[in-house]
């Protein structure tokens, strides 16, 4: 996925960092959400965008637990992740992949945690031949 784009969003990541940046330094939902101007959207929709950040947020702390800052929410846990404030959701995402799970911030799908395991060949009833497991884990 291309860093500019964002899924379950009717904007890209740029907008989307800039804007909870912004309310991260404390600016208000209406002035933050100037940046959505030009896309049309309505009203209610930075409430909405806080809303997915959030469940982000918490997936990626009970995925991560050991990793950043508990006492820490949304930008500034990221950056405790990450080490970076610059393009956050980009790079939790990346940080994800990188610990073998999909995506986290505003992905579609449920998580996937995906884990090496071990295939013996006298196992008939093994239906894994790449040697990866894939974990569901429910996201609502």
């Amino acid at each position: 996925m291309p860093s500019f784009s964002l899924p379950g969003t009717s904007i890209g990541t740029g907008e989307a960092e800039q804007y909870l940046i912004a309310r991260a330094e404390g600016e208000s939902r209406s002035k933050a959400s100037k940046c959505f101007a030009a896309c049309g959207l309505a009203e209610f929709y930075p409430k909405q965008l806080e809303r997915m950040f959030h469940k982000a947020i918490t997936a990626g702390k009970a995925l991560f637990a050991d990793h950043g800052k508990a006492e820490l929410s949304g930008i500034d846990w990221i950056e405790s992740v990450c080490e970076t404030r610059n393009q956050p959701l980009y790079r939790l995402n990346k940080f994800s992949l990188e610990q073998g799970v999909n995506s986290v911030c505003f992905n579609r799908c449920t998580i996937l945690i995906f884990r090496e395991k071990n295939v013996s060949s006298g196992s008939s009833h093994n239906r894994v031949s790449s040697g990866l497991e894939i974990e569901l884990l429910d996201s609502s």
